[in-house]
């Protein structure tokens, strides 16, 4: 698998299997949990537990029916969302750090 996009995206903050999942979607383009775990062997024990975190963080989008489906977002959507998340972060951070020093 793409080790060094894997090593990226956890610099910005997935963790391994995040990572994991989101990398095999760029080529699964949907897929249902069984076949993600096939593909990027994150363990099955734990596969539905991080889709349901990247659905709540949206990065994956769910198509519920029998089987459920997952689809990462497209990487634009992604990197916007990554960048207002670490905006607003910094900016919070920077706030407390200006409140604390007085």
């Amino acid at each position: 698998m793409h080790t060094e996009l894997i090593s990226k995206l956890k610099k910005l903050g997935f963790t391994e299997n995040e990572a994991k999942i989101y990398v095999g979607l760029l080529s699964l383009k949907e897929a249902t949990a069984r076949e993600i775990h096939e593909f990027t062997h994150v363990p099955r024990t734990k596969i539905y537990a991080v889709l349901e975190k990247m659905s709540k963080k949206g990065y994956v989008e769910v198509e519920t029916g029998t089987p459920t489906c997952f689809r990462r977002i497209e990487p634009e959507r992604l990197a916007k969302k990554l960048k207002a998340e670490f905006l607003l972060s910094l900016n919070e951070t920077l706030k407390e750090l200006n409140s604390t020093e007085n």
